[in-house]
């Protein structure tokens, strides 16, 4: 037990020098990165300079910081319970004395008396604020780690709005592409008819799968300015600014990551600041079920004061005066406080512990889950590229039939409808593919990492 003790005294001078202060390059790596351009000129951002942006200038991950600062504070406050404690006192008082020490009549006259002390006292052994000092240097360990978490969550979000703004400028390409080929349509049904080879009803067919289309196109539009908005307050970027997406991700699909780079769940626990937030909690519990016991043992302080006492201040009149000593005390019934205490931070522990397997057990699974699901979206890809290619050779030979008068334009808008499925089940795979990387990115810790 006394084992935790040994280099008690190592531990307070480390502690005098700071050992729990943030590095300069800690610091420095959290300045918020200001843009020197005007607000009038476009923002074009790349995946990696949104990852920036949400590192240095997202309100939320800013807000996380501080509680990363207040833990640094706190642990400040309980490693100063270890230090000396010098303070000064001064007191001038004038008293009248109203009988003598044997309750005999006593007169006197109103005297004054003045004190000044210097008083120091210096803790030589409390585990219990040894503890509380530890624990508090868990809990900095903890915060920290739970800012990594709200920067991962943070850029998931980002990310992923990212990929759901270029995939609804992508949709309004795609209901675009569908009104200029409705309108093709809807000339080639007006000449049909004219010609005498078609029907009144082809043209109100082509006119109104114009106006269905452009009804979409509409709703397709306000999905933009609905994500790329999301985007902005996420990123603490000027609503009224434009900002402009680097479209090459969605264009420049790479293949799945390989499941050889990752050995097994050691080099994915290593990344994950869930797992690492989780086993200091673990420590910090378990630190607490000694910590319990420990109240029990003494503890030990020494104090002093020295100074000088006189009738009045700067009298010239001033004797010496100093006290040292040595005080400690030990517990010896609490009404059962202590035991109570003990159970409870066992049961605390216990309770860590089993957090910690269920989110092994969870990350274990986010892992195994996301591998399967790229594979599976990567191949569906490639599946709606062949849908497509068929859509376009079905339009053309439906069209071909009309033109001749071997059909009316229901196989042709029937032809064109599909091909639009077959784009928007094209664009789909492919945003879903870009979800499941972001997913593969988050589960082993590192959105940065979403692309490579």
């Amino acid at each position: 037990m006394f084992r935790e003790y040994k280099t008690f005294s190592v531990i307070i001078f480390a502690a005098m020098l700071g050992s729990v202060a943030i590095s300069d390059a800690s610091v420095g790596s959290m300045a918020v990165v200001e843009t020197n351009l005007p607000q009038s000129e476009a923002l074009f951002l790349t995946v990696d300079e949104v990852v920036v942006r949400v590192k240095s200038q997202s309100p939320r991950v800013l807000f996380e910081r501080e509680s990363v600062q207040r833990a640094l504070e706190q642990s400040f406050q309980q490693r100063a319970t270890l230090l000396p404690q010098l303070s000064i006192r001064t007191q001038q008082t004038r008293q009248q004395l109203g009988s003598g020490f044997a309750g005999d009549d006593f007169e006197s006259p109103p005297f004054n008396s003045f004190g000044a002390r210097v008083e120091g006292t210096q803790t030589v052994f409390d585990p219990v604020k040894y503890a509380n000092f530890r624990l508090a240097q868990l809990a900095k360990a903890v915060a920290e780690y739970d800012y990594e978490v709200v920067v991962q969550d943070i850029l998931d979000q980002a990310i992923q709005l990212y990929f759901t703004h270029l995939r609804d400028l992508r949709r309004v390409e795609i209901v675009q592409g569908n009104i200029e080929r409705d309108t093709e349509l809807l000339e080639l049904a007006r000449n049909q008819f004219d010609a005498g080879v078609a029907i009144k009803i082809d043209v109100t067919r082509a006119e109104v799968r114009i106006a269905t289309e452009r009804r979409s196109l509409m709703e397709a539009r306000a999905l933009v300015e609905d994500s790329i908005l999301q985007l902005k307050s996420l990123l603490d970027i000027d609503q009224d600014r434009e900002v402009l997406l680097d479209r090459s991700i969605i264009e420049d699909i790479k293949s799945p990551p390989s499941l050889k780079n990752y050995a097994g769940m050691d080099d994915l626990t290593e990344r994950r600041p869930e797992l690492a937030s989780q086993q200091r909690q673990l420590d910090q519990a378990r630190l607490a079920r000694r910590a319990a016991s420990w109240q029990r043992l003494p503890n030990v302080e020494l104090f002093g004061e020295w100074g000088y006492d006189s009738d009045e201040a700067f009298d010239s009149d001033e004797k010496e005066a100093w006290l040292v000593g040595v005080r400690g005390s030990i517990p010896i019934f609490e009404g059962g406080r202590i035991a109570s205490e003990k159970r409870e931070a066992k049961a605390v522990v216990r309770q860590n512990e089993y957090l910690m397997r269920d989110l092994n057990n969870r990350i274990e699974r986010e892992f195994r889950f996301a591998m399967i699901d790229m594979d599976s979206r990567y191949a569906q890809i490639e599946i709606a590229r062949g849908e497509i290619r068929l859509g376009r050779d079905e339009v053309a030979q439906a069209e071909e039939r009309y033109r001749e008068g071997l059909a009316d334009n229901r196989e042709l808008i029937d032809a064109q409808q599909r091909l639009s499925d077959a784009e928007n089940s094209h664009l789909r795979a492919v945003y879903l593919y870009g979800l499941s990387r972001l997913a593969f990115a988050r589960a082993i810790g590192a959105v940065e990492r979403v692309l490579l």
